[in-house]
């Protein structure tokens, strides 16, 4: 099926993005990587009157990893997955970029695209909020930083207004201080959107953190689960304990998710964790 009919800037310039924005308002949508709005607009989902392309927007191309992260919305999966910064953060990076879908699809889809689209079965949602990422947004108005955890207000349902463009993903700085982690991602097909995913996540201050994905509406933290976790030296519980700790917590917290639906994260968390303990990076 051919796109609608549209009219197609390219901005240069951030402040000529930014104008753009603000005089096309509603009638316009902002296009990165595509690969979320194009397939929207195929099937007449979304019919904007203008897309405005930032891809030529110089500073939103970088990614910057120190002091702290910071991926401009132009910065694509397959850019992370090419990162050679060394350090257990990176490595986890760039194994989540290289397990997202097919190489064409990883170089054009953008990491920051993903957070506006919102898609609960997405794999940057999980990361990044796990990792207690802060986006980036600006418009003629003025700039403003908001906690992912608080941009993803459900599913397909991003915090970003009508004359804003999202302008990057940034990582605190205790980011880089990670010490383990290990992540699961099931799939009916290489590919293919999740079915359930994990991460465990251990900090330098040893503390665990046990966070889902692929589960609506948006990710959802186990701390229960992640307290059951050792520091080092310590024992891991038997993967069973771990799965029913978090089986427990799913359905507390997301009562509407089918039993099997659960189980099957249940399983995935049990899986990262025993990742994470025996310093997999896979």
């Amino acid at each position: 099926m051919k796109l609608p009919p549209f009219a197609l800037h390219v901005p240069r310039t951030l402040d000529e993005a930014l104008a753009l924005r603000a005089a096309l308002g509603s009638d316009a949508k902002v296009l990165a990587g595509g690969q979320s709005l194009l397939p929207m607009m195929r099937y007449r989902m979304l019919r904007p009157y203008a897309l405005i392309d930032i891809t030529r927007v110089e500073s939103l191309a970088r990614l910057d990893t120190a002091p702290a992260v910071r991926m401009g919305a132009a910065v694509t999966h397959a850019d992370v997955e090419r990162c050679e910064r060394a350090g257990a953060l990176f490595d986890l990076l760039r194994a989540h970029a290289a397990e997202i879908a097919f190489l064409p699809v990883r170089s054009r889809g953008t990491v920051v695209g993903s957070l506006v689209h919102a898609d609960p079965a997405g794999d940057w949602p999980l990361l990044l909020t796990a990792l207690d990422a802060t986006v980036e947004l600006a418009s003629l108005r003025g700039r403003r930083a908001v906690a992912l955890r608080d941009f993803i207000r459900g599913a397909m349902d991003s915090d970003v207004q009508v004359d804003e463009i999202a302008l990057a993903a940034t990582l605190p700085e205790r980011a880089s201080g990670l010490v383990r982690w290990g992540r699961c991602k099931l799939m009916h097909r290489a590919g293919e959107f999740a079915s359930a995913s994990a991460l465990a996540l251990q900090g330098a201050d040893g503390q665990w953190a046990c966070w889902l994905g692929a589960i609506d509406p948006g990710p959802l933290a186990l701390p229960a689960t992640a307290a059951r976790l050792p520091a080092a030296g310590g024992l891991l519980p038997a993967r069973r304990d771990i799965a029913a700790s978090a089986l427990d917590e799913i359905l507390a917290a997301r009562p509407h998710v089918d039993p099997l639906a659960a189980s099957r994260h249940a399983q995935a968390m049990a899986r990262a964790a025993e990742q994470a303990w025996q310093g997999v990076a896979a």
